[in-house]
């Protein structure tokens, strides 16, 4: 199976409990909730004190990863004004590294732990609500759920099957979202990654929406499987819109 990612965790933590400037580090993903395994990637953050941005420090954390072990790839993105390192290492193991102002963090967050805190500003969790959608939130995962289904139909019927296929799977990211959420699961904006951490039991039928073929018939019924799925999800307010989408499912039928 290879190395073990644990490995890389560890290497993260003795670098940063040498670096003044990190206060505390943070594991997340499988190996955070301690159900990780060799094929597990390592999803960490780390609390650098007054990040400014740009920062010289990001120059010497990319360094520290990179000598980690030997290094396949290293990739650079902002996710949200956030700073991520992604770095594969030759042996497949792979370092997902988001670096925070530490002074933003006021606890941990569910299903993480503290691998290091120097300050203890990850002494106390954070609480999961933090993270439950709000009404409006919900109502926007129903509204684009139709409309990803609307543009589906109307893809597979001007024979642009694989464009059809990419906004039937936007619908259905979208009702995993709703799923997890009324399941009453944390980080339910993950969708179906959340419940299936969670052991919890998918949506009832949603095999179904998953088309056997990229013809009109196969989509047409995935899409009418989908919609039969999102109806509990849509409030009176939506009652409208899904009345609006449905007919154009009727053009492959």
């Amino acid at each position: 199976m290879g190395p073990d990612p644990r490995a890389i965790a560890d290497a993260l933590h003795d670098w940063a409990r040498d670096t003044d400037w990190v206060e505390w580090v943070e594991l997340g993903g499988s190996l955070g909730r301690g159900a990780g395994d060799a094929l597990s990637d390592v999803d960490a953050g780390i609390g650098v004190t007054d990040l400014a941005d740009p920062d010289p420090r990001t120059g010497q954390t990319l360094d520290a990863v990179e000598a980690f072990a030997p290094v396949a790839a290293v990739l650079e993105q902002r996710l949200g004004g956030l700073l991520h390192l992604v770095c594969v290492y030759e042996d497949g193991r792979q370092l997902s590294l988001v670096l925070f102002d530490a002074a933003a963090r006021a606890g941990l967050a569910p299903q993480s732990t503290a691998v290091l805190d120097k300050t203890g500003r990850l002494t106390e969790p954070l609480d999961p609500e933090h993270w439950t959608p709000t009404e409006a939130e919900l109502r926007e995962w129903a509204f684009l759920a139709w409309i990803a289904l609307g543009d589906a139909a109307r893809h597979r019927h001007r024979d642009h099957p694989w464009r059809a296929l990419r906004s039937l799977t936007d619908a259905r990211d979208h009702l995993w979202k709703l799923h997890a959420a009324r399941l009453g699961l944390t980080y339910p904006a993950f969708g179906a990654v959340t419940v299936e951490n969670a052991d919890a039991p998918p949506p009832p039928g949603i095999a179904a929406t998953h088309p056997t073929g990229l013809g009109r018939t196969e989509i047409h019924t995935a899409l009418t499987a989908l919609a039969e799925l999102l109806d509990p999800h849509t409030g009176p307010d939506l009652h409208g819109l899904a009345a609006a989408i449905r007919p154009r499912l009727d053009l492959l039928a």
